[in-house]
């Protein structure tokens, strides 16, 4: 043992050499791989659709946006507005986003039916 020849795997730091049992290096690769794609794919839903944009807001935040938007729909697009009227595609893209607010019931729908008029299917 003083001779450094001594090769058995039973020497007094036998338990240092033994490598604890590991899974394989693809498992954990995989698990990786599926749970960043999973994020990725909630994150592209929930920030890419107007509908997720609207969800990831704070109910305050989305009640102060809607009421802003409502105004300026009033404003600039709907009859009687006292704003300077607005191209009509611009109209029609804020009404589709109107839409997608769960305030806007029927009534709202309603009355932005005029500003959806133009939209092309």
């Amino acid at each position: 043992m003083t001779d450094g020849t001594d090769t058995s795997d039973e020497g007094l730091f036998s338990r240092a050499k033994a490598q604890p049992p590991r899974s394989p290096w693809w498992r954990r690769a995989l698990v990786l791989g599926v749970v960043a794609v999973g994020s990725l794919i909630i994150w592209v839903w929930v920030h890419s659709s107007t509908e997720g944009a609207v969800r990831a807001m704070s109910p305050a935040q989305r009640e102060a946006f809607y009421k802003e938007a409502w105004a300026d729909q009033r404003r600039h697009c709907l009859a009687g507005g006292e704003g300077p009227a607005e191209p009509a595609s611009r109209c029609r893209q804020r009404a589709e986003f109107l839409l997608a607010f769960p305030q806007c019931d029927e009534a709202c729908r309603t009355e932005l039916a005029p500003s959806l008029q133009g939209a092309t299917p």
